[in-house]
């Protein structure tokens, strides 16, 4: 236990992957493709993240990219740009370039032509936990100017539940909270919950509707708990003056049949060539086994907060 080991894995159809290991948890990150986190989860245990194996989520997006060229959703936690339009839908497709310098591992894949991004995703795993650092990072390379925030979609295996904080700050005679719905969301969905505290969604294979929500997080973190485990992503939260894209949003949650995704995103900024935006979650996936399947119902606000304050804060 404590030691830090980076090794090569092939893992399903994913090619080769380095794997990121303590002993107490694994991460494991394509270099073919990519880079996705396509496996994270304690030691022994189930993946927590969504595979798509057999590419069913994916984008045909000739027009902006060249004839033949799909975008494939692949699964796992991976690195975009927001607002969403189909420029962000870019074929990473390619190998991965993974340089190694003691307990970090920064994966980057090629420049984005069309785009003039450049993408790379940098982890440090911690030596005595199961935790890890996630820097994400975009630089312009283009001339021109570009704006946008980098958005952080973690793409979580079904069966599970979403777990995301309210603001409760007290702003006397103002709103404390903004939250954003999407058209196709509907506010009676079952799998939505809004309790005083937290807002929670499980994810349900049975119903194909989709269903998302975005919300000014001031306390900077989302968890997702599944298979007995819960991945908590630890952010900066809303600043009270800040730019973040969708009204304002810096978490969002959106969910359909096939898998939920646990979202964060950085305040929008314009970048001039060379220039970059950083934005860095903590991960720290927590056993829960205790409780392996929980599915909160309205009306269960003690539970829900009993819950998060057993397991996550």
């Amino acid at each position: 236990m404590g030691k830090i080991t980076i090794t090569d894995a092939e893992y399903k159809n994913y090619g080769k992957c380095k794997v990121i290991a303590n002993g107490f948890a694994e991460l494991y990150v394509t270099a073919e493709i990519g880079p996705r986190i396509i496996k994270a989860n304690l030691t022994g245990k189930e993946n927590l993240m969504f595979n798509d194996i057999d590419r069913v989520s994916f984008e045909d997006v000739s027009p902006v990219f060249g004839e033949g060229k799909k975008w494939y959703i692949y699964g796992g936690s991976r690195l975009w740009v927001s607002p969403e339009e189909m420029a962000v839908y870019y074929p990473d497709n390619e190998p991965v370039d993974v340089k190694i310098d003691g307990n970090t591992v920064v994966f980057t894949p090629p420049p984005q032509k069309v785009n003039d991004l450049q993408h790379s995703i940098e982890i440090t795993m911690c030596e005595d936990s199961p935790q890890a650092k996630v820097t994400h990072k975009i630089e312009n390379l283009g001339e021109k100017e570009f704006t946008g925030a980098i958005w952080v979609l973690s793409v979580m295996a079904p069966g599970g539940t979403v777990i995301c904080p309210q603001p409760d700050e007290d702003t006397k005679l103002l709103g404390n909270r903004c939250m954003a719905f999407w058209p196709y969301t509907r506010l009676t969905d079952a799998r939505a919950n809004f309790f005083d505290k937290y807002i929670t969604v499980k994810q349900n294979k049975n119903i194909n509707e989709k269903f998302k929500f975005g919300i000014n997080n001031t306390k900077g973190w989302i968890a997702y708990q599944n298979h007995g485990q819960i991945l908590k992503k630890s952010y900066e939260p809303n600043h009270p003056d800040g730019n973040y894209p969708d009204w304002g949003m810096s978490t969002e949650v959106f969910t359909n049949h096939l898998f939920a995704e646990a979202e964060t995103l950085s305040e929008l900024k314009t970048l001039k060539k060379g220039e970059s935006i950083i934005h860095t979650e903590n991960w720290r996936i927590i056993d829960s086994s205790d409780d392996p399947d929980v599915d909160f119902k309205q009306g269960e606000q003690d539970k829900v907060e009993a819950y998060v304050k057993k397991y996550i804060i």
